[in-house]
């Protein structure tokens, strides 16, 4: 038994410079935004009875 060199291998989809920059343009806008806004509120209201972290 010989040892074989794994090899990796990445899928690439082929698009449009058109298509990457509108890609791009939507990753710029989504980029800082908070998704999860009602969960994290919810994570807020939790720990503002919180004294302190058990540890």
């Amino acid at each position: 038994m010989g040892k074989e060199k794994m090899e990796k291998s990445a899928k690439i989809i082929s698009m449009s410079n058109a298509t990457k920059k509108k890609i791009a343009k939507v990753a710029e806008e989504i980029n800082g935004r908070n998704l999860f806004t009602e969960k994290i509120e919810i994570a807020k209201k939790t720990l503002e009875d919180l004294k302190h972290l058990p540890i």
